[in-house]
């Protein structure tokens, strides 16, 4: 398989970002929301702040303590939203327990217009009608490789294996609006690889899709991530599928880069239209 490096992609786009606002004299910048201090959490915080710094923007970054209240929480939000300066806002998930049963209400404070994720009840919901502000980045990163492998995707059949609100369901939502024949399943199941031409597996399990499981030329993007025996890995065992044909968007070094590079892009835009 052509193992596709979302690294290099991210690059190009963070490039062509940096380049287009330099020339617009376009800074954007990205407030970003950490409740607690989970580790995780705060290490893609910092892969986010380098991101927007390469293209020339500024992140602000606004660290609340793990027992904060939902509503302090939202006080915080609605700030951020007056705040002419602030062109995205990004609320770092996972939050605590006791604020996530809220997730959605939070989310939903958060303005459209600065809604850099894509994240918001309204923004997903919009997205059907071809109305939404702002698309989930991680969506959009999986476009980002569908659309570079296959310009056209007349007769190509998708698969998308998981359920997630960030990236199977505004995927499927983007490809049926663009009239494709997609199947959605909620987790992967053996022998799926072979009903696609293009396979995006979010939910599986560690490495579960192997080469010899594979009979076609397909395109998998690997959205899974797991911590196996002391390295990252996704859904597709790397190794024994280098010898098939088709392409593979690995993990690690897939999805990851493009996604924060969509993110730059959305940011982009935001500072665009805030500055219009």
């Amino acid at each position: 398989m052509e193992i596709i490096s979302g690294t290099k992609i991210a690059a190009e786009i963070r490039e062509s970002l940096r380049e287009a606002n330099e020339k617009e004299d376009i800074k954007p910048v990205l407030a970003v929301i950490v409740v607690g201090d989970n580790q995780e959490n705060l290490v893609y915080v910092g892969l986010k702040e380098k991101a927007v710094a390469s293209v020339g923007g500024e992140t602000r970054l606004i660290v609340m303590p793990g027992n904060s209240s939902k509503q302090s929480l939202i006080n915080t939000i609605n700030e951020l939203n007056q705040n002419d300066n602030i062109d995205g806002i990004l609320l770092q998930l996972p939050m605590p327990d006791h604020l996530e049963e809220d997730k959605e209400e939070i989310l939903s404070v958060i303005q459209l217009e600065k809604d850099v994720d894509g994240f918001t009840p309204t923004n997903r919901g919009l997205l059907a009608g071809e109305g939404a502000w702002f698309v989930s980045c991680a969506a959009l990163a999986c476009l980002e490789v569908i659309d570079r492998v296959y310009p056209r995707l007349q007769g190509k059949r998708v698969v998308l294996a998981g359920d997630s609100f960030d990236v199977i369901v505004p995927l499927a939502t983007i490809l049926l609006r663009r009239g494709y024949p997609v199947s959605i399943y909620p987790q992967y199941q053996e022998g799926l690889v072979n009903l696609a031409d293009i396979l995006v597996v979010e939910k599986g399990g560690p490495e579960i899709i192997k080469g010899a499981d594979i009979n076609g030329s397909p395109l998998i993007i690997d959205a899974g991530f797991y911590w196996e025996a002391g390295h990252s890995c996704g859904n597709v065992q790397r190794d024994s599928v280098e010898s098939n044909e088709g392409y593979l968007l690995p993990v690690p070094g897939g999805l990851g880069p493009i996604l924060i590079a969509k993110l730059c892009e959305n940011l982009s835009r935001a500072g665009r239209q805030n500055r219009g």
